[in-house]
């Protein structure tokens, strides 16, 4: 799915048709399309959020047999294959190309995984989740920089500047949640993948709100690449 009618080209400023009857105005079209692109872009985002967490906490419980193994095998391979859910899913949005998607998945992959060991090595549950979350989106963040300036699109650096605060206030907002309903949900592994599921859409959502903010509005703007603004 895309953004709007067709591919979502950042920086194409689609005509917006006026009535003679002095209806709906050009400006007014293109808040509108923009507010569109915003609640696409937090849709995807909370459902591909959950869907990461989700199918990690799935994974990695029912990997948890106690043995050092199966415990490696539920993060280090758990981890790769639920960041790659985020990616396809925010991917179908940005549209940055095949080669880019991979090189955006490998990054995602080695980062998000290491930065949940670190945080899990550190200090636990749940500043694991907390970190890879907000790695995940610092990622996605420089992506959409690079996309958009090869379309010569710039503000770029907003888009970097709001995914991290973005997808670091929603790390913390999905924890707080987690923290809050861990105690009345069961302790199975589909209670576990459910709380997790839940964890990253609230991160998802406050993350793709407060970047999309910043993504959509780029829709409507074309500044040469190499101009001071798109740095």
């Amino acid at each position: 799915m895309t953004l709007g009618a067709g591919r979502w080209w950042p920086g194409e400023v689609q005509e917006a048709s006026t009535t003679n009857e002095g209806g709906r105005t050009e400006a007014v079209s293109c808040l509108e399309e923009r507010g569109n692109q915003w609640r696409r872009i937090l849709l995807y985002s909370a459902i591909g959020l959950a869907g990461t967490e989700g199918f990690f906490g799935l994974f990695s419980d029912l990997l948890d047999n106690g043995s050092q193994l199966g415990d490696a095998v539920g993060h280090l391979v758990g981890l790769p294959l639920a960041f790659a859910i985020f990616v396809v899913a925010m991917a179908s949005v940005l549209q940055p190309g095949r080669r880019r998607v991979l090189t955006w998945f490998a990054w995602t992959a080695v980062f998000g995984t290491f930065a949940y060991v670190l945080g899990y090595g550190l200090m636990g549950p749940p500043v694991d989740f907390a970190l890879s979350i907000t790695v995940t989106g610092v990622i996605f963040g420089l992506v959409q920089r690079s996309a958009l300036r090869k379309r010569g699109v710039a503000g770029g650096g907003r888009c970097v500047t709001s995914a991290i605060t973005g997808y670091t206030l929603g790390a913390i907002t999905g924890v707080a949640v987690a923290i809050v309903i861990a105690p009345h949900l069961p302790d199975t592994t589909l209670a576990y993948g459910l709380l997790t599921a839940i964890l990253g859409f609230v991160a998802g959502a406050v993350g793709g709100a407060i970047n999309g903010h910043s993504l959509s509005g780029l829709w409507w703007t074309r500044t040469p690449a190499d101009s001071a603004l798109a740095r």
